[in-house]
């Protein structure tokens, strides 16, 4: 056989089997697509997974970052002079304004528990910011207290760890509490203290402590009115009277006079009384 009948041989091997190509591919269809994903997913997987730990990196940061300015805001308002009102009340308002700038960057976060913590932190942040505020009318305590409740039912429903979910239910409470709503308070403290999904957290100790002084913390106690002892003032009529000058002078003056004539006296020369001599007979 020579070179050119073997070259027509395989010229026409290779149109039977693109002949058959068609149907073949048809045929494996799934199969080599899969392939094909198969091999895509295993060149760019790598890619994808180092972009998503550098994006969980950066949400960390700044989320850390974020909660720094928070408690450096509480720093300077506790630093703050007491005379200083304008220094305390702008450490005030910036803590309400980072702490919402919290609330807003948790819609940008894939990290479920990482939004969660934002918004508890974000929360807590709020409450602090009442407690240290010296006058809280009833509507700004109401408005602060619900945006508070609304960060913490996001993070509930975000937070997929014990920790987290107790941290969140917890706030809640502390929220109706501050309300006055105490059975709605003491339902959530019962929630978590009975819960065993939280028993390895510090949360239920705490909700039970809450618990058992709620009561001592809503009643009311009545003061009996002090009586107001009014002292009378005693007036000693025993007056001392100071001496005049004139009669300070009067008494040494008196005294010169007294001490001259008594020198006088002993100076004066005493006469001498001359007796009669007897006469001689």
């Amino acid at each position: 056989m020579d070179s050119q009948h073997r070259h027509e041989l395989k010229t026409n091997e290779l149109a039977e089997g693109l002949k058959h190509l068609p149907g073949l591919l048809k045929d494996n269809a799934n199969t080599i697509i899969g392939i094909i994903l198969i091999g895509v997913a295993l060149i760019t997987w790598p890619m994808f997974n180092k972009m998503s730990r550098q994006k969980d990196i950066a949400e960390q940061t700044e989320i850390t970052q974020s909660i720094q300015m928070m408690d450096q805001d509480v720093y300077a308002v506790l630093q703050a002079p007491a005379d200083d009102m304008l220094a305390k009340s702008e450490a005030l308002d910036a803590l309400l304004v980072n702490a919402d700038a919290l609330v807003e960057k948790v819609s940008g976060i894939d990290n479920r528990n990482l939004a969660a913590l934002a918004q508890i932190k974000a929360a807590q942040a709020i409450r602090t910011e009442l407690h240290l505020r010296q006058e809280v009318d009833a509507d700004m305590l109401e408005r602060q207290i619900q945006k508070a409740q609304n960060a913490y039912q996001e993070a509930l429903s975000s937070a997929n760890t014990p920790t987290l979910t107790a941290m969140a239910k917890f706030g809640l409470a502390l929220c109706s509490e501050e309300l006055g709503q105490t059975d709605q308070a003491a339902e959530l403290y019962q929630q978590i203290a009975g819960d065993e999904n939280y028993k390895a957290t510090v949360f239920p100790t705490q909700a039970q402590r809450r618990l058992d002084t709620l009561s001592d913390n809503t009643e009311v106690f009545n003061f009996a009115a002090v009586p107001v002892v009014i002292e009378e003032e005693v007036v000693d009529t025993e007056e001392v009277v100071e001496p005049t000058a004139v009669e300070m002078i009067e008494p040494a003056a008196e005294t010169i006079v007294t001490e001259s004539a008594e020198k006088t006296d002993a100076e004066q020369p005493v006469e001498e009384t001359a007796e009669p001599q007897a006469e001689m007979p």
